[in-house]
């Protein structure tokens, strides 16, 4: 296994994983009144606002996710059961940044302004208005950022570097499991696309330029497809390095077909003029369908095994950070994830 892809892996992994104890950036401002707390951690406090805004998260993701009816409310209570325990998650691995002495500042910088270019803003002040009118209070979206970096630091290193998956377990794995790997004949590909839809007649020959400078830099040795597709692209995916994913043959049109099945496995294609704009293709992978070898999957076997291990792992980390903590919570509400009873105040909470 090349080590590389490995770091890549786990990286993802654990950003995901950090998900389980992080939750979405404050979308309303500051409250000028005095909030009913209703848990602490050590210093820190959570407040009744706090949780009933990742109870509404919640069940918007769950709608977004295609949740309606009885399954909605079925799910909804299933997860929120375990809401206040991923606050306190969260404000558990943010204090042991603190103990490590873990700065993310510099971090926050860097995806600030990747996020900032991601959306093609001209200046970070610019990116700080755009988080304005939606809602946002600056400071707060720079603050969750920062904690969310830090506890994917601490998970890492207090955690995942832990984990260790053997190559005999990963073969071990595919051999039992092979069906699971299978899939149709596809490519995966990246795309750099300079929309030209609704443009104005004189604008075009400008825009042809521009991809047919995007396209140069792309066939340049040791080029960044990626950073490329984040600077030129007008499409949704640039966020994304320009990473269409899979796509199954037979699924696009006759003269992307036409394209695509001449690339070899990095190869970048000539401008394509489509309805929508200039594009241009990066074959990333090509699969051959039915069973694949393990050097094909040996990535994504290892993705399932350390999820698989790092998850408990994690939990139980958890677990011992809140034996060395305190830890009060009012009563009427519930930390799932305690190991031990936890001090009960004495006023109920209103739900």
């Amino acid at each position: 296994m090349k080590t590389n892809k490995i770091s890549l892996i786990r990286q993802t992994s654990l950003a995901a994983l950090a998900l389980l104890a992080v939750f979405s950036l404050v979308r309303i401002a500051r409250a000028e009144v005095i909030e009913e707390i209703i848990a602490q951690v050590n210093d820190r406090v959570i407040v009744l606002s706090e949780y009933r805004r990742s109870l509404d998260t919640m069940r918007g993701e769950l709608q977004h996710s295609g949740a309606t009816g009885l399954d909605l409310e079925a799910r909804y209570k299933e997860q929120s059961a375990n809401v206040l325990r991923e606050l306190l998650d969260h404000q558990l691995l943010v204090q042991k940044a603190s103990d490590l002495a873990l700065n993310a500042d510099t971090e926050v910088i860097k995806r600030l302004d990747e996020i900032r270019q991601n959306m093609k803003l001209e200046s970070m002040e610019a990116l700080e208005e755009a988080v304005t009118k939606q809602g946002m209070v600056y400071e707060d979206f720079k603050s969750n950022m920062r904690d969310n970096i830090l506890t994917q630091w601490v998970i890492q290193r207090e955690v995942g570097g832990r984990v260790q998956i053997k190559p005999e377990e990963i073969k071990t794995y595919f051999e039992a499991n092979k069906g699971e790997f299978t899939r149709p004949e596809g490519v995966t590909l990246a795309q750099i696309l300079v929309a030209t839809e609704e443009k104005k007649e004189e604008e075009l020959p400008a825009l042809r330029k521009r991809a047919e400078e995007a396209l140069e830099k792309a066939r340049a040795k040791d080029s960044d497809f990626a950073a490329l597709a984040r600077e030129y692209s007008d499409d949704a995916t640039s966020s994304r390095g320009g990473e269409i994913g899979f796509i199954e043959k037979g699924s696009m049109s006759p003269e992307l077909e036409a394209v695509v099945a001449k690339l070899q496995k990095s190869d970048v294609s000539d401008i394509i003029e489509t309805r929508f704009g200039y594009m241009i293709l990066k074959l990333l992978d090509r699969s051959s369908g039915g069973e694949p070898q393990l050097s094909e999957v040996e990535t994504r076997v290892h993705e399932k095994l350390y999820l698989q291990r790092v998850q408990p792992a994690l939990r139980e980390y958890l677990t011992q950070l809140r034996t060395e903590s305190f830890i009060q919570v009012k009563g009427g509400y519930v930390d799932s994830g305690a190991a031990l009873p936890v001090t009960a105040a004495a006023a109920p909470a209103a739900q």
